[in-house]
């Protein structure tokens, strides 16, 4: 069982994403995300890139029916008008957040998302809100090693209320 930090909470800007959009089977997913995360580490830089050092990796369009989803590597852009044909394009709204810090390697990402949606989501008295969610890989992560940490964004509903801690 994974053990998780109490998450803060934040308002997240709106940003323009711009990358490299996958679907991906729950049960391979492990070995085709990093996969794209290599095509995307190969692209040149996109034009109008913002804050150069991070990234992000957007989970949108979920299905357990299929258990697929569909994944976004993606760097913040100026304008989605000026990216290459083919490339993925997605406005994320200004939202709230609960923010967890993860510290292990990569490999265990997948624990962490399940812990904060079948432990720590279903105990938190908090709303999910209909917004990707984002994975920001900051200017301190080694995507060579899977090392320096991982912010998961889990949107929850404007409004919502910090529970108490005790």
């Amino acid at each position: 069982m994974t053990t998780l930090p109490v998450p803060r909470f934040e308002t997240g800007p709106a940003m323009l994403l711009g990358g490299l959009r996958g679907v991906h089977h729950f049960a391979t997913a492990e070995a085709t995300v990093p996969a794209q995360w290599a095509r995307f580490r190969a692209l040149k830089p996109l034009p109008g890139l913002l804050n150069p050092g991070t990234v992000y990796g957007i989970l949108c369009r979920p299905d357990p029916g299929k258990r697929m989803f569909e994944y976004l590597c993606a760097c913040e852009v100026a304008d989605l008008a000026a990216l290459p044909a083919g490339l993925g394009r997605l406005r994320v709204p200004a939202a709230r957040y609960a923010v967890f810090r993860h510290t292990d390697s990569l490999q265990t990402l997948a624990a962490t998302w399940w812990a904060i949606w079948q432990q720590w989501y279903p105990t938190s008295g908090l709303h999910w809100a209909p917004t990707p969610d984002i994975e920001r890989y900051g200017p301190e992560f080694d995507p060579a090693t899977g090392q320096g940490g991982v912010e998961i964004w889990f949107p929850i509903l404007a409004g919502a209320e910090a529970p108490a801690l005790s």
